[in-house]
């Protein structure tokens, strides 16, 4: 199975961009982040694009804001069940349950501002408690999508990495920890121990991206039973037309 993570940073304006992205890279699941469109808003481009189910989790909360969704290509699951779980917030939250499998598509809030930063607080605990509760129950668990935090040093360029910045706070990596300690693998890291050249996104300023001035935000945490099966993870950096690039993870058959 290949799974995709990709924060398009608003689908009408890069429809054309992940229609031809799917068309050469052919996930079996696609995690979209930043929609920033109600489902009747989402081009026909997208919702007609064959060979795939959609699930949208539209900007409802605030108009042009958030929204998440999942592609899932006819025939990878043959009975999905889908789920929006009730702490979700600001339409942040995309949930598949395939077989023993639940992908949990996730947009973190940024947390700018402390009522802002109060809330993801709230959400990644609560993302927690609902992710404890699936693996108590005997299921495989990925977790996918734009957390918003840099977990370690090594997830930020050096130019960035300003104590106290948003994303980089202890609070936010504790909480990213306290996913991990119930046994989640951040499966691009395992495969990448030593790198300090991988990111996912890349701020609008001159030449970020092409100097690579990048955060890692965008990640795959797997249970260990799905982690034990990955076949291969890599970050699309051929894929620019988001400020963010599409993470791709690939897990073998039992």
């Amino acid at each position: 199975m290949k799974i995709a993570s990709w924060n398009v940073n608003g689908i009408r304006a890069r429809h054309e961009s992940l229609c031809g992205w799917i068309g050469r890279s052919r996930p079996d699941i696609v995690v979209l982040q930043e929609v920033k469109a109600l489902e009747a808003e989402i081009p026909a481009s997208v919702t007609g694009l064959d060979g795939y189910r959609k699930f949208w989790n539209g900007s409802s909360f605030r108009k042009g804001y958030s929204g998440v969704g999942i592609l899932l290509r006819e025939g990878a699951c043959p009975e999905p069940g889908w789920e929006i779980p009730g702490f979700d917030v600001e339409n942040r939250t995309a949930v598949l349950h395939c077989g023993r499998l639940t992908l949990v598509g996730t947009y973190v809030p940024r947390g700018d501002g402390p009522e802002h930063y109060a809330v993801k607080l709230r959400y990644l605990e609560s993302l927690r408690e609902y992710i404890a509760g699936l693996l108590a129950g005997g299921r495989e668990v990925v977790l996918a999508g734009d957390m918003n935090v840099a977990l370690r040093d090594m997830d930020v360029h050096r130019s960035q990495n300003r104590p106290g910045a948003i994303g980089l706070r202890p609070e936010e990596r504790a909480a990213i920890d306290a996913h991990l300690d119930l046994g989640l693998r951040d499966v691009m890291r395992d495969l990448n121990p030593d790198r300090k050249d991988l990111f996912t996104w890349w701020p609008n300023w001159k030449f970020a991206r092409e100097r690579n001035l990048g955060w890692r935000i965008d990640c795959f945490y797997l249970s260990p039973g799905l982690a034990s099966r990955v076949a291969g993870a890599s970050v699309e950096l051929d894929e620019r037309s988001s400020d963010h690039a599409p993470v791709v993870v690939e897990i073998r058959d039992t």
